[in-house]
């Protein structure tokens, strides 16, 4: 009577693929025996079908439906743990990525980036069950290592595209940071010219400034050639708001237009900057 049984193997994930396996037969009833067949590195144990009849065709059919759980459980191990080292070495080999610039990405870019991208990301968990199953329908031995290394092809094809996406990512919030640490710099740098600066946007696009005795000041803060400019690009007014260096800051009036130049002003100026959505010189932006 022919046995029908799954042998796993693993140098780095003992813990988990015990875990995974215990929980396959505690929380998920798979019916089959675990044994160690190996303690030490490299980690080996087997899954044996004892209630497997002997009737052939019935048997076949059950066993490739415990495979299925079977190639869940193992890419799961994949996931939690297998990917992130890899994620690490292409950092490394494909990007340059040092110490600092992983652990930084690893942190908080790679996981909001999956969590975002959570369709392509069910596709590449699709992609490995599917490689898994397939080598379990024809194999009984399986080496995660070995595995990964040479057969799943496919997945890692669509895991470096994540990679490729959420490196992307970092690189353009790397080069934000650096532009509002320039920005604080030279916010250092200045003297306040008034204890609040209130920046008007009025309906129709234009920007005044008044300080905290409502006077408009919009001379004193503007250079000559942008006076006459009704609609002032978002660097001008950055750069306008920085030189007069206030202690406080009140946007009124924001539109979606300026919606980024409000997200610099909080970044650069942080608790300093506010936002009013009604006074009396809210009432005049119309």
């Amino acid at each position: 009577m022919q046995e029908y049984f799954i042998e796993v193997g693993t140098s780095n994930y003992r813990e988990g693929l015990y875990r995974r396996l215990s929980d396959l037969r505690a929380l998920e009833g798979l019916p089959f025996e675990l044994f160690e067949l190996q303690s030490e590195a490299p980690y080996l144990v087997r899954c044996v079908y004892s209630t497997l009849e002997g009737r052939q065709a019935e048997d076949r059919l059950a066993f490739r439906i415990y495979n299925y759980y079977f190639a869940r459980a193992l890419a799961e191990i994949v996931f939690q743990e297998w990917e992130r080292s890899y994620v690490k070495k292409v950092l490394v080999t494909e990007y340059n990525f040092d110490l600092r610039d992983i652990n930084r990405f690893m942190a908080k870019f790679w996981p909001a980036y999956k969590e975002n991208k959570q369709a392509f990301s069910d596709l590449k968990k699709r992609i490995l069950i599917r490689s898994i199953l397939e080598f379990l329908d024809s194999n009984q031995r399986f080496n995660i290592e070995g595995f990964m290394n040479f057969r799943a092809d496919q997945y890692k094809r669509e895991l470096r595209k994540q990679i490729a996406g959420a490196v992307e990512n970092y690189v353009l919030d790397q080069e934000h940071q650096g532009f509002i640490n320039m920005l604080k710099k030279y916010l250092a740098k200045q003297t306040a010219v008034f204890p609040t600066l209130n920046v008007i946007i009025k309906a129709w696009g234009e920007v005044q400034f008044y300080d905290d005795r409502e006077q408009n000041v919009s001379r004193e803060c503007l250079e000559d050639h942008y006076r006459s400019d009704l609609e002032l690009h978002e660097d001008i007014l950055i750069i306008a708001i920085i030189k007069c260096a206030p202690p406080r800051l009140v946007v009124h009036g924001l539109t979606d237009k300026y919606v980024n130049m409000m997200k610099i002003l909080t970044e650069v100026f942080e608790e300093k900057v506010s936002i009013c959505n009604g006074c009396p010189l809210c009432g005049n932006n119309h």
